[in-house]
């Protein structure tokens, strides 16, 4: 079987870890990894005025840009992320990498392609804005985060919530609300095949 990579994107609390472990389990996923575990190992190496953009959320005020502000944290990121996907390219291994710091293109997914393996891109979003306050209301009972952080910043996260479906439709990842598919583990699944 070709090596397979999947990559899902989305906004905080879409879901995209519960997800993630979901399909790792069920597709056989032996390597994982979460941006956001890339952004730690990177924040050890570069201080905060280094590199202000590692030690801020991706939907942090920083500018009156949401968008802009991602950007400049999924750029602090990208290289550590690449590290990750090329080293998975090298050894011919699958991975299944999620994470908020990763802009839907056709980049990674074409090179892992040319190179003989299989690869997804998706989306995670929430279409209706109070589904998407319930996920990140339910999301501090699982994982002790304030909610209220987040709640707070709503509008940026899902100011680049919109620009990840546009970015993601630009580039033929396949977009996924879990709030409207009754299995979004099953439809992925079945394109892997």
């Amino acid at each position: 079987m070709p090596p397979r990579l999947l990559i899902i994107t989305g906004t905080s609390g879409v879901g995209k870890s519960t997800l993630s472990a979901k399909l790792a389990f069920s597709l056989g996923f032996g390597e994982t990894a979460a941006t956001d575990t890339v952004r730690e190992v990177l924040r050890t190496q570069f201080t905060n005025l280094e590199l202000p953009e590692l030690h801020r959320s991706s939907f942090e005020y920083f500018s009156e840009s949401a968008i802009d502000d991602w950007r400049e944290t999924v750029d602090a990121v990208s290289p550590g992320v690449k590290a990750v996907i090329d080293r998975a390219k090298t050894r011919g291994s699958d991975l299944l990498l999620e994470g908020v710091h990763i802009i839907p293109s056709r980049e990674e997914i074409d090179a892992w392609r040319e190179s003989g393996g299989t690869a997804i891109g998706v989306v995670l979003y929430i279409a209706e804005e109070e589904r998407h306050r319930s996920m990140i209301a339910k999301r501090e009972k699982h994982n002790g985060k304030r909610a209220e952080h987040y709640l707070d910043n709503i509008h940026r996260i899902r100011e680049i919530q919109e620009e990840m479906v546009v970015t993601g439709t630009a580039s033929d990842w396949l977009l996924v609300d879990p709030t409207r598919k009754n299995d979004s583990s099953e439809l992925i699944s079945n394109i892997f095949g």
